[in-house]
């Protein structure tokens, strides 16, 4: 049965589980499966139940709390079971943190490079468009030059007459 998981923040390597202290990795697979540790205390009270009965000498209840014991270490095992389907704890079918940073960095730098080319793109349409400016600039004042050219030869021959 493969199942395309969604990543977690339980996702945890081996290499990480490693490094963790004996109580971050109680933590971790509490948080990962949380109804097998309540299946584990609630079992563990039955039997502590079932001893203080026998201590006693209520065999009636004593046999009560096992049943209760066995009931509830079929509810654990199946939660662990259940819970390594549902949430895929499988070591093996899992992308190691360091694949899924590498992926992340590659899509960054993806981005990167298309967000330098979008603003080169545009850094080459403003300086066409400056070009463009300088060029009317200069045919227009080549223009007023022959205007006022124009201009004083037409006064002159004003001042003339």
């Amino acid at each position: 049965m493969n199942m395309s998981r969604i990543p977690s923040s339980f996702d945890v390597t081996q290499k990480e589980l490693e490094e963790m202290s004996f109580w971050e990795r109680v933590k971790h697979h509490c948080k990962q499966q949380p109804f097998v540790p309540i299946g584990a205390l609630l079992t563990t009270g039955a039997v502590i139940m079932a001893a203080e009965s026998i201590r006693v000498g209520n065999k009636r209840n004593a046999q009560y709390y096992f049943r209760w014991r066995v009931g509830l270490q079929a509810a654990t095992l199946t939660a662990l079971v259940a819970g390594s389907i549902i949430y895929g704890t499988t070591v093996a079918g899992n992308k190691s943190k360091e694949e899924r940073m590498k992926e992340k960095a590659k899509m960054r730098e993806k981005l990167w490079i298309q967000e330098l080319e979008r603003r080169d793109r545009e850094t080459q349409a403003r300086k066409e468009k400056a070009e463009n400016a300088r060029l009317k600039v200069k045919e227009n004042e080549e223009s007023i030059r022959q205007l006022e050219k124009e201009l004083s030869e037409l006064e002159s021959k004003l001042n003339k007459k």
